[in-house]
């Protein structure tokens, strides 16, 4: 029996030719010297030359023969863009002495001849279609990624970064039907995604046991996180080409916040060839989709490239009444402004309007679950949310060649929410409901400008990246927090969403308005000590001003110092052990005995682990193990004066709060054998606390809702032989039992989600896929919340049947 499991770099390159080639016409199936000269794009990290050259060859589908005496001790400063193959071989062997010949059957390294080393010193720079990014992951077929630079702001590869990176595909949301945020951070490593606790169309995130309070758009931090009673972060996931998550500590890219992980949500490009995709949908509970989405070069000379993608979505919900109508209007151009020189701006529009409300429920008073069907809603027909983001934005990025580039980015972001939601109050048997109402104005901005390149110190190559961020985000939520004087009686049982009418509610009632600027200056550079060694290093100097308009108050930290360090060492051309400290703070407004402000609650990762890069980069493993440790926390100081001095708080805080976590992760992502595309994660975590105001609390689980254990994993294949029109894969997601941190009697048992998918591939243009979730039917909550609310059922099983067709 032929054992797939077993494939050589050749196999794999054999296999991927013959995979296209079957999909193609005769003539074009041919190894013409047509095909071999079409641009390609390449991302292959500086270092040794041989592993290099290996990869090259793979991901360009050609013969390479070369004797490892060659390219003993030499090294490379890589390739990232898109070349032909015979400029690749160019810019990836210069200054070893060595060329690339062409025979035959493919290429012969040899020592450079006069003539082409006089042609290298005098060759113009390879073309480059500056609307490709290597980075990009549509149209790659895989689950994994080339590279990230959500780490550090340089583009390493998986492997070259000393921490824990995940990458949500563009592939894998295709093919498991993502549609949201929520979905995507389900189905990745070490993310847990929560929903309930906050009322409103977000859930909320968290990693490490600390919740996520920082998110990326195309690597400019934004403001997340709900304030206090709903959550408005969501996003559709049409719009964006992958999501890359790096978990810990992340100060040196996203400024303050937990030490929990950073979400990056990179946009989809324009391309420099016509793509055109029709998508329409159809699912369980009335759920319909249609989405265009559009790219092609505007002028003859591919200098000007534009996209747009429009999508519309109406659909019920699992539970009663709640009804959702969702429109997206994306448009982005490109133009290459200069030469090495590109702009980029574009706009995003989002409508989100809902009727009905979102579900969450009581329990009995001893915290178990009143067990109501899935379908059932406690809140009021009149219930809704009504949500408008708009989002336009620009970058300049100008190449100086050598492979140094400056990039200056700014993002602005409009959030318009009006709201009205229902609450819980009473016990069992004498429930109540009341509705509570907001509206809120938020804007945000975020600045970025950054340089960065290669450079040459004591004969070794090194990579070196430097910026100055700013963001700025300004609040005005306002609204009604208990609409009816007299609470309605609630049954739950036997309640009747339409029997109320809406009431009217006293905006002035409650406002909160207040303004968070935070700048930033960073630097990290990656040293090649040795051959098998690098080392990163990096730091932050953050200013953060945050005041609140109504009161005039606030609070401001000054020059607050992020460091950032790590090493990567290859063991050999596959694997590499890896360790890193990074840090990442977070101010807070309590004050001490002296009227001092506390100073800000620091977070620091310390992570160590193995790395793996299979297969030219078509598989990436990763194994770690962290602890976090996050001090500084605001404790009650009952050794002090009570009041405390001019606060009119009962007593002063000290700054001496801890909560350490402790843990391990597991990731596997890519191609396992030729067609096939899995990945898979664990994740251990074990957040407790170590001092506290509360004693009791020392030694305790810091927030026990959230899973210690967690495995997700998806997978898909495409068939062989006369079956290969067809891909079928599934998914799965898998917790241990957790309870409230509000109150233990509020509990969750461990639970498993299934979900499995079909594709067929009538022709060129022609796909239908089958999406079924939750195939067992598993009754489990996505949240839990107290006795009084925040309890969320998860969704029944369902299916989504989706037709896509190209031009």
């Amino acid at each position: 029996m032929q054992n797939h499991f077993k494939r050589s770099p050749i196999a794999c390159a054999i296999s991927l030719m013959l995979c296209l080639g079957a999909g193609m016409p005769q003539a074009q199936a041919q190894n013409t010297p047509a095909l071999r000269a079409q641009l390609q794009e390449f991302n292959i990290p500086a270092g040794q030359l041989a592993p290099a050259l290996r990869s090259f060859a793979m991901t360009a589908g050609v013969t390479l023969i070369f004797t490892p005496e060659q390219t003993d001790h030499k090294n490379t400063a890589g390739l990232r863009g898109v070349y032909l193959v015979p400029d690749g071989f160019v810019e990836l062997l210069a200054g070893s002495g060595l060329e690339a010949a062409r025979v035959e059957n493919g290429y012969v390294l040899r020592p450079v001849t006069a003539a082409a080393q006089a042609g290298q010193e005098t060759a113009l720079p390879a073309v480059t279609v500056s609307a490709s990014r290597p980075l990009t992951t549509e149209g790659t077929g895989s689950y994994t990624a080339s590279a990230a630079t959500t780490a550090t702001r340089m583009e390493l590869s998986l492997r070259e970064t000393p921490q824990s990176v995940s990458v949500l595909t563009r592939q894998q949301i295709d093919d498991q039907g993502l549609v949201t945020l929520d979905d995507a951070v389900k189905n990745i490593t070490g993310l847990v995604m929560q929903k309930g606790y906050y009322s409103g169309n977000s859930g909320s995130f968290s990693a490490r046991g600390f919740p996520i309070t920082n998110m990326l758009l195309d690597g400019l931090p934004t403001s997340m996180g709900a304030n206090g009673t709903f959550n408005a972060d969501n996003a559709d996931l049409v719009i964006y080409d992958r999501i890359e998550v790096v978990r810990g500590a992340n100060g040196l890219t996203s400024g303050s916040g937990n030490p929990s992980a950073a979400i990056n949500m990179v946009r989809k490009r324009p391309t420099a060839d016509q793509q055109v995709s029709l998508t329409a949908s159809a699912g369980r509970w009335n759920d319909y989709q249609l989405q265009l989405d559009a790219a092609n070069a505007l002028n003859e000379a591919k200098t000007l490239r534009g996209r747009t993608v429009i999508s519309v979505q109406d659909k019920d919900n699992f539970y009663d009444v709640a009804h959702d109508r969702i429109q997206h209007v994306y448009g982005i151009l490109e133009a290459d402004i200069a030469p090495g020189a590109t702009l980029t701006v574009g706009a995003h529009y989002r409508k989100l309007k809902n009727n009905g409300g979102y579900q969450e429920f009581p329990t009995h008073d001893n915290g178990a679950q009143l067990n109501l069907p899935r379908s059932t809603t406690l809140g009021n027909a009149y219930d809704f949310w009504h949500q408008t983001d708009k989002t336009v934005f620009a970058e300049l990025e100008q190449r100086f060649g050598k492979g140094w580039k400056a990039r200056l980015s700014a993002i602005k972001k409009w959030q318009d929410l009006d709201t009205i939601f229902s609450s819980f109050g009473g016990s069992e048997g004498a429930y109540t409901q009341n509705s509570q109402a907001y509206k809120l104005d938020n804007q945000q901005s975020s600045f970025d400008a950054n340089v960065g390149g290669p450079f040459s110190l004591l004969g070794r190559a090194h990579e070196v990246s430097i910026g100055v961020s700013r963001r700025k985000a300004f609040n005005n939520n306002y609204g009604d927090w208990g609409v009816r004087d007299t609470p309605l009686a609630l049954d739950p049982f036997h309640w009747d969403p339409y029997a109320a009418s809406r009431p009217v509610a006293n905006y002035d009632r409650w406002a909160t308005v207040s303004t968070l600027r935070e700048t930033g200056l960073y630097g990290s550079a990656r040293f090649s000590v040795t051959d098998p060694l690098s080392v990163i290093v990096g730091a932050r100097s953050s200013w953060y001003d945050y005041t609140n308009e109504r009161s005039h108050d606030g609070y401001k930290v000054t020059r607050e110092i992020t460091p950032y360090a790590g090493a990567v060492y290859d063991l050999n051309t596959t694997h590499s052990l890896y360790a890193s400290w990074t840090q990442i703070f977070q101010p807070q407004s309590a004050v001490d005995v002296n009227g001092n402000l506390l100073k800000p609650v620091t977070g620091t990762n310390y992570e160590a682990g193995v790395k793996g890069e299979y297969f030219g980069g078509l598989l990436n493993a990763s194994l770690a193990v962290f602890q976090v440790s996050q001090e500084n926390r605001a404790m009650t100081d009952r050794s002090g004066p009570s009041p405390c001095p001019g606060t009119g708080a009962t007593f002063c805080s000290r700054a001496s709060g801890k909560v350490e976590s402790k843990g391990m992760e597991f990731e596997v992502s890519g191609e396992l054998t030729p067609g096939w595309q899995a990945t898979a994660g664990y994740a251990y975590v074990s957040a407790k606390y170590v001092t506290d105001s509360n004693a009791a609390n020392i030694g305790k689980l810091f927030d026990p809702d959230l899973p210690r254990h967690q495995f997700k994993a998806s997978t898909s294949y495409r068939l062989p032989g006369d079956l290969q029109r067809w891909r079928v894969g599934g998914s799965v997601t898998t917790q241990n039992a957790v309870y409230s941190s509000d109150d233990a009697s509020v509990q969750q048992g461990g639970y498993a989600v299934v979900g499995l998918h079909a594709g067929y591939q009538f022709d060129d243009h022609l796909s239908l896929r089958l999406n079924v979730n939750n195939v067992f039917d598993k009754t489990y909550l996505q949240g839990i919340g107290w006795t009084g609310g925040g309890n969320t059922y998860g969704a029944p099983r369902n299916a989504t049947l989706t037709l896509n067709y190209k031009l």
